[in-house]
């Protein structure tokens, strides 16, 4: 089997244009594909989409037009300023804003007398989601007024009841109350800023959890590598007929080798060749891109040995149904394709496809394809150890197992 599989490495060196297809192909795609999603992720963060609000700001007083500065200050708001709240309204009706929001004339005087009061939010009910979101914002800034207004009434009232400023003018008044209010205001931005108190996302073994653009190349290249490991189907299946056309097949068997020593030499040699494709493109991932590789070195490098065997495997078998190499070659190019297409090869989401539910994701579970990206996604991604991807392996093994046995059953050596 050794010396069948050393024969058909030294083959396989020879041939440019296949290791072409099966390492720079790949190769360039995935690079092209993940400077575009990391760029995208960039840019989202950069320049944010924008929620056109209609601002009506009746209120001069010193509430209202902090209010609207923080509003103008929200990365993701785009406001405009209409001169009434009839104008505002108009402008969400005709679509050109998700929502008006209407500050009203006496806003600060009602914060100042500690008094209830109501900002208005028009919602653009054509629109919930962002709608939801204008008002969520709006909620969030109204928090920020009702605390400065708590704490500006504790300052008066303590200031008051403990009679330390009855002798005192009212400039004197106003201005240690001013000044107390702007040292609480101060510690309290800094514990904002700082927080005592910290919250971190970690898994259940205490490692940090990952997210956003990082998350998603954990899925996206390793859909890419495994498309293209099954290139390799077409390659093994033509390396075997081609060898039974040219009549080297026929005097392997003539030298003291099983049969079964000759299909699991070739099944060795393209496993090894899979292995080496998932180091290149998995390594210049990791260093271009900053791909996790999870933690679980030898869950990784058994899910490769094993994904590598079901491709080599499946190239048998295409070769025990093919009449001619070519035939071969463009069966298997064909079938990598479409099991590539139904088992979520190419990431559209953040999520494998197997997870999706619905019948897409139920005809993907019957593709290697679908077992090896969720494998490879809940080492990488999800931090997962072997225990996680036993399920993955065993589906994986078995269709190797599968294939090896029906194409050792089918294979004519003559």
């Amino acid at each position: 089997m050794l010396i069948v599989t050393g024969k058909e490495i030294q083959v396989l060196v020879r041939e440019r244009g296949a290791l072409a297809v099966l390492f720079l192909l790949p190769l360039l795609v995935g690079s092209l594909y993940g400077t575009m999603q990391t760029q995208m992720a960039r840019d989202s963060e950069a320049n944010p989409i924008f929620l056109t609000v209609a601002l009506a700001n009746l209120d001069a007083g010193t509430f209202g037009v902090e209010l609207s500065k923080a509003l103008h200050g929200i990365s993701i708001l785009e406001v405009v300023e209409p001169e009434t709240p009839e104008e505002a309204e108009a402008i969400v009706a005709e679509g050109r804003a998700t929502a008006a929001i209407v500050i009203p004339a006496d806003f600060t005087a009602q914060v100042d007398a500690y008094e209830p009061t109501q900002i208005t939010v028009i919602l653009d009910p054509a629109d919930p989601q962002r709608a939801e979101i204008v008002n969520g914002i709006m909620k969030a800034a109204v928090s920020e007024v009702t605390i400065w207004g708590e704490v500006q009434y504790g300052v008066r009232t303590v200031l008051r009841d403990s009679g330390l400023l009855d002798d005192a003018d009212p400039e004197a008044q106003r201005a240690a109350a001013a000044q107390s209010l702007g040292v609480i205001m101060t510690r309290i931005n800094e514990l904002r800023s700082d927080p005592p108190i910290r919250v971190s996302s970690e898994d259940l073994q205490g490692a940090t959890v990952e997210g956003g653009i990082t998350v998603f190349l954990a899925h996206m290249f390793p859909g890419i590598t495994v498309m293209f490991v099954f290139f390799v189907v077409g390659v093994a299946g033509e390396s075997l007929l081609h060898e039974r056309e040219v009549g080297t097949l026929r005097r392997l068997l003539a030298s003291p080798i099983p049969k079964a020593a000759v299909i699991a030499g070739k099944v060795l040699a393209f496993t090894l060749l899979v292995c080496l494709q998932v180091v290149v493109l998995f390594g210049t991932a990791n260093i271009a891109f900053r791909m996790p590789l999870g933690r679980a070195p030898l869950a990784l490098i058994l899910l490769t040995v094993i994904l590598g065997l079901v491709a080599s495997a499946l190239g048998m078998l295409v070769a025990s149904f093919s009449k001619s190499a070519k035939q071969a070659d463009s069966a298997g190019m064909i079938l990598s394709f479409v099991l590539a297409g139904l088992g979520g090869a190419i990431a559209i989401s953040q999520f494998p496809l197997a997870r999706s539910g619905g019948p897409m994701a139920t005809v993907a579970q019957l593709t290697p394809h679908a077992h090896a990206i969720e494998a490879y996604y809940r080492l990488m991604a999800e931090k997962g150890t072997l225990v996680d991807i036993l399920p993955q392996l065993a589906v994986l093994l078995g269709m190797a197992l599968l294939f090896g046995a029906i194409a050792a059953r089918r294979f004519r050596f003559e």
